[in-house]
Formats: structure tokens, C-alpha cells, sequence
């Protein structure tokens, strides 16, 4: 591999660190380590060791990272100030009066305590209308008094979010250099800077959350760089952003905010390119590691966009994919419920010290080794990165477990058990991105993928009525590979608009023109010529009344509003099942989305080994033992086909097929799956 250039993506996940590289020749080559806890970074290098890449070789470099999301979770981030508008101190705390994620039956749920205690959030007596003019000015303001009160409270980052500021960023503009200049090194995070929107909470909470993650993502970024310098890895670096694109180095370090789903968007972009390649526009994504499973819908081969999300019940105004994430892995610890009844997750063993059957000293029951007891996984052939998997463990554990359960069932009752709790939740999971806004799972392909997604995706159809399953190759790789071949893209929003019928068009055409010029400059900054760019505009639109948008795609050059009007109808009846042709609309934001196209490889997924392509024959259970064959995928020629109960190993991920269903290579790679509904 030497002698070649490598494109490289790399996924950090909560168990388990996946990499791949494409050579110049185009083939695709692969490694996964264990995630190291605290020290991403490392698991990096050690997945760059485990491949044998030479660092010089290495041409393009994009990463999947949790660092943000962790250190929400775990409450890891820096000691954040807020300045607001004077009167406005307490509004993190207000919210909104409807009760946010989690709390809706639940009547002991309480709201997390706002990242900025209330001794922290100071105020700058200025004002602008909501029209942007000036009602209280900052001359004269004291910002050597404020800059003090923020040293003094050891502040290591600042928000800035002021009233009404979507409209004129000037006041805000004005404070965060005022400070900057006189706090020396603390980063600054200005709310109109990250999202200029409507919404005063939302954008406080986005200023917030991205201020209180950017010193622990500047240092992570920081070592990463040094240590793949030291090194001799030379090529640039790039950050997987929530919004399915890559960004460099310089723009996730000061939009932290934007990388909470670094990680598994990759795999919805990787899942895009698979389901293209097997002529199949409408998938549900189905994602499941080693400590979660994340979901998204896919229609018409263009991931749903979300723009107002919700972190841990923090409020984020920034575009990501509508991705839907429970604590079920590979990894999820199976326990007795206070009534006695059996839990799966959210606790995950994951990396160290791992499930019982992984020999690290774990000893608690995981879904793994559910899967081990249940014959579903091999004992004695190692798995990728040389992993041999210890069923006296497995059983040991799950033995603990009946005896804290009681006493009853046995090993093999209690594990199925499991497995059939994991699957509920999971099609939970998928009825969320897919039921609840307004789909029809039934008329999806399940896209199976993660180290433990292809173990799983038939079952969960089944309980879906699901009757298509596509699994890629490297399924385990997947969100790597999405990574590697992922496009830049940069986001931005305006705030503007009003009634259609008393809008001018060419008001409109000139900002969109002046939107697309900074994001060509933006793109061009980060090293991408304008001969790769691509710019699309969507706009939130409503009926005049409504509380909501819809997104509707529009184009600069339309002569005038006739086929957006037609398109927000046509969009309202097909999510409402209605549309009002006499009533007025009216925009709210127009959205702007830049790509720059990166260079993707063609990639080879034919079989690499030829001989017969059983490996061995074992008792599988299924609701009672079956005899299955276990096969090699390496070895399964495009348009082989298969009647379940079957297993499909692979490097990286293990694919089961139940009774009733049927398995046939695709001549894209992927395995495509077909059953019956088991209701």
C-alpha cells in the first residue's frame, strides 16, 4: 500500500475506532481497533498503524468524532459566561412553557439545569427593535467592568446572544471583539454568527452549547493535528459535520455545535452511495455499534434535514440530518428492572471493559452475548481485529442474571428474551424517523449496517412489516467509507421575508446572490476550486397563520413566485394531506447550501476469495435450535442466492437471516434481503 495515495476516513465509536483507505488503484482497505476513552486521538493512530498506510501517502483525511457529544453527556465542558441583553438574564432558564425530550408523561422528569448558572450570565444594557433599529445604543458601555466580572468568575468561553441581533449583527458583533480584545485567548461564540434566526431561547441555547464544547474541541483538534504531524501525515484534515458534510479544521473548531452527529452521519451518507448504487431511493437507515443504534430516513435518496433539534434536551438551531439515536448496541448491559422485569441499555460496557465475552474483565450480560449464547456469532474463529469471542463467559454472565431475576428461565430463555427486548426498542426507534413524520415504513428498504446492524435489521423488519433488507459490504465500515467520500458543505440562513403577494422577487434573487458569493468565497477558502461547487437554495415557507414551515426547493432565476406557490402546496398535501390554494404564504428564511464536490473513488466490491463459501454448519436459535449454514461473504458471487436461516460473516460484521427470508448478492456487493411479514 506503500506505493499508493490514500483517501482515508476514520469513525470513532463508542467500542470500537473503524478506518478505511482507498488507494490510487481503487481498492478499499479496512481496520478496526478498540476505541480508547478520553484519547480518541489515539484509537486514530492505532486504526492508521493496524492498516499499514504510510502516513506520507495519505492525500485526504476526514474524521468522525464524538468529542461533542461525550462531553455534553458527561458534562465535560468549559466553565461558560453568557452576555445578553439587559432584562434577558434568566431566559436560558425560562425556555419555553411546553416541557422538552423526555418529559412529556413522565412526572418526575425535570429539565436539566442550564449549562450557565445564573451568576454567570451577565447583561449589557443595549437594545435593537425587531426591526433591527436601535432603541438603547452602546456608546459609553463599560466593557472594561464586564471583561473583569468574567475573569473573575474564571470564565473559559463566552457566548454572546443578544435581543433581535438575527437582524443586525452590529451590537453583537461590537461585544464580542470588546471582549476579545480584553480576554485575552477565551473563545467568543456570537448567536448570530452560528444561526441568524427567529427564535431568541433557541439561538441563546445554540451560543451556549457551541461556547461551552470549543476549548475541548480546539484541544482535541490540536492533538489529533500534532500527533498525525509528528507522524508525517501531511494531508489536510477534515471534521464530519452534523449536516452530512465535511468542514476543516479552522470551522469545527469554531462551530463545535455543528459536529454533535459527527459520527453517524457518515454512515447515512455511506448508506446514500450503497442504495444508489442498488437502484433503491427510499431506505431507512439502521445503524448499530457497539453502544447505540441511530436511524435516519433517507427519500428519494436525499437524507430529511432537521433545523430545530434538541441536545440532551438543550435546544440546537443548526441544520443537521434527522437522525434518531437510543442507547442499544453490541454492547448494551441486559439488567433486572426495580419491577424485575428485563432492561436493554442505555448502559453500554463499551470499550473497556467491554461485553463478558470480549475476556476484558466485563461481567455483566450484553447483547453480544445474547448473540454468542444464541449461536449467532462464531466461538473460536476471531472476529476482525483478531477477537475471539469466550462463551463460558457469555454464560456465566447471563447465569448471574437469572439469579438476580429470580432464577428462572435459563441462559439461553433469558437471552432471547433480550434480543426480542433490544428489537422492540429499536423498531421504536425506526417508527420515530419514519411513522412520526408521516411515513409509511412499510414502503422503505431497511439498510442494515454498524458492526451488529445486519445481526439485527431482519428481525426489526419483521417487526415492522418490513419485507426488504440491504446490507453493503464492510457493513461495520459503512460510516467510515460515508466519511471518506462525504463532500464539504457550509450552511447558511437568512432571515427574511413576509407575504408572497407583497414580496418583490428580485429583492429576494439579490440576497440569494450575495448568500451564494459568501459560500463560494467560503468554499474557496477551504481549498475547493468554484469549477466544484454546487449551491441550492431551499425556503422555509407556511400558509399565512401557521406556526410551521415546510422547506421548499427554489431557484434564483424563477421569473416570478408561481412555481414556488406551486411546489408549497403540492409539499402541504403531501405531509398534511391537504393544501389551501386561496390562502396567502409567506417566507420565513431562505437557506442556502454549498457543496464542494470532493474526487470519489470507484469502489470494487466483488468477491475476493473463490472456493466454496460455507464455513460451517451450527445450531442456530430461532425460537428452537436450527441447523444453519454459516457463509463466507468474500466468497458469494454476485446473483447467488440463499433460503434463511443463513449467517453471512464478514470483516467488520455478521449478517443473520431468519426463517422465511432469502438473501441474494446484488451486483453492487450489497446482500439484498427479502421475507415475510410475521404480522
Amino acid at each position: 500500500m506503500n506505493g499508493s495515495t490514500h483517501l482515508v476516513g476514520v469513525d470513532v465509536g463508542g467500542t470500537f475506532t473503524d478506518l478505511v483507505a482507498c488507494g490510487s488503484d481503487g481498492v478499499l482497505h479496512s481496520a478496526k481497533v478498540p476505541s480508547l476513552p478520553g484519547e480518541q486521538w489515539r484509537g486514530v493512530l492505532d486504526a492508521l498503524a493496524a492498516l499499514g498506510v504510510a502516513p506520507g501517502s495519505l492525500r485526504a483525511f476526514v474524521h468522525g468524532t464524538t468529542i461533542a457529544t461525550n462531553a455534553l453527556l458527561e458534562r465535560k465542558g468549559a466553565r461558560t459566561g453568557l452576555v445578553t441583553t439587559e432584562g434577558f438574564r434568566d431566559l436560558l432558564e425560562v425556555g419555553k412553557g411546553r416541557r422538552l425530550v423526555g418529559g412529556l408523561f413522565d412526572p418526575q422528569w425535570q429539565r436539566p439545569a442550564p449549562l450557565v448558572p445564573r451568576d454567570r450570565r451577565l447583561e449589557v444594557s443595549e437594545r435593537l427593535a425587531a426591526d433591527g433599529s436601535v432603541v438603547r445604543p452602546l456608546d459609553g458601555f463599560d466593557f472594561d467592568a464586564l471583561a473583569a466580572e468574567l475573569r473573575g468568575k474564571e470564565v473559559e468561553a463566552v457566548a454572546v446572544a443578544l435581543l433581535n441581533s438575527y437582524v443586525d449583527r452590529g451590537h453583537e458583533r461590537a461585544v464580542a471583539r470588546a471582549l476579545a480584545g480584553r480576554l485575552d485567548g477565551v473563545p467568543i461564540s456570537e448567536s448570530a454568527a452560528l444561526t441568524p434566526e427567529r427564535g431568541e431561547f433557541e439561538r441563546t441555547s445554540t451560543a451556549v452549547l457551541n461556547a461551552y464544547l470549543t476549548p475541548v474541541m480546539r484541544g482535541y483538534l490540536i492533538a489529533l493535528q500534532a500527533a498525525l504531524a509528528e507522524r508525517g501525515v501531511s494531508a489536510p484534515v477534515n471534521i464530519m459535520g452534523s449536516n452530512g458534510g465535511a468542514m476543516a479544521l479552522r470551522a469545527a473548531a469554531e462551530r463545535c455545535a455543528g459536529t454533535f452527529l459527527s459520527g453517524p452521519v457518515g454512515g447515512v451518507t455511506g448508506a446514500v452511495r450503497v442504495a444508489e448504487r442498488a437502484r433503491v431511493e427510499d431506505v431507512i437507515t439502521f445503524d448499530m455499534g457497539g453502544t447505540s443504534t441511530d436511524v435516519a430516513l433517507v427519500h428519494g435518496l436525499a437524507p430529511r434535514m432537521s433545523h430545530d433539534n434538541r441536545i440532551d434536551a438543550f435546544p440546537l438551531k443548526m441544520p443537521q440530518l434527522d437522525i434518531h439515536t437510543i442507547g442499544a448496541g453490541g454492547g448494551s448491559i441486559v439488567w433486572v428492572q426495580s419491577d424485575g422485569t428485563l432492561g436493554v441499555g442505555p448502559q453500554s460496557a463499551g470499550a473497556a471493559p467491554g461485553p463478558a465475552c470480549y475476556g476484558r474483565g466485563g461481567t455483566e450480560p450484553t447483547v453480544s452475548d445474547a448473540n454468542l449464547l444464541l449461536g449467532r456469532l462464531p466461538v473460536g474463529r476471531p472476529l476482525a481485529g483478531g477477537l475471539v469471542l469466550d462463551a463460558g463467559r457469555a454464560r456465566a454472565a447471563f447465569r448471574g442474571l437469572g439469579e438476580r431475576a429470580g432464577g428462572g428461565g435459563g441462559e439461553v430463555a433469558l437471552a432471547s428474551a433480550s434480543l426480542r427486548i433490544a428489537v422492540a426498542r429499536m423498531a421504536g426507534a425506526v417508527r420515530e424517523v419514519s411513522v412520526h413524520r408521516g411515513f409509511d415504513p412499510r414502503d422503505f428498504t431497511l439498510l442494515g449496517f454498524g458492526g451488529a446492524g445486519p445481526m439485527h435489521a431482519m428481525s426489526v423488519a419483521e417487526e415492522l412489516g418490513i419485507t426488504r433488507v440491504l446490507v453493503p459490504r464492510r457493513p461495520g465500515h459503512l460510516s467510515a467509507l460515508g466519511q471518506m467520500l462525504a463532500d464539504l458543505r457550509r450552511d447558511a440562513v437568512a432571515a427574511w421575508g413576509g407575504r408572497v403577494s407583497e414580496l418583490p422577487i428580485d429583492a429576494l434573487r439579490a440576497r440569494a446572490h450575495a448568500m451564494r458569493a459568501e459560500g463560494a468565497a467560503t468554499l474557496e477558502a477551504d481549498g475547493m476550486g468554484r469549477e466544484r461547487h454546487r449551491h441550492e437554495f431551499t425556503l422555509d415557507v407556511r400558509y399565512v397563520g401557521q406556526s410551521f414551515t415546510l422547506p421548499v426547493r427554489w431557484e434564483p432565476d424563477d421569473a416570478d413566485w408561481t412555481p414556488l406557490r406551486t411546489a408549497f402546496d403540492a409539499r402541504h398535501e403531501e405531509t398534511f394531506g391537504y393544501a389551501d390554494p386561496a390562502n396567502d404564504v409567506e417566507i420565513v428564511n431562505v437557506r442556502l447550501v454549498s457543496i464542494g464536490e470532493v474526487d470519489k473513488p470507484a469502489l470494487d466490491f466483488t468477491p475476493q476469495r473463490a472456493g466454496d463459501p460455507v464455513l460451517e454448519r451450527r445450531s442456530v436459535w430461532f425460537g428452537e435450535w436450527r441447523e444453519t449454514p454459516v457463509l463466507d461473504r468474500e466468497r458469494l458471487p454476485v446473483g447467488s442466492r440463499t433460503e434463511g436461516p443463513a449467517i453471512v460473516e464478514e470483516a467488520g460484521g455478521t449478517t443473520v437471516a431468519p426463517p422465511g427470508w432469502t438473501i441474494e448478492v446484488d451486483p453492487s456487493g450489497a446482500l439484498r434481503c427479502e421475507g415475510g411479514v410475521r404480522w
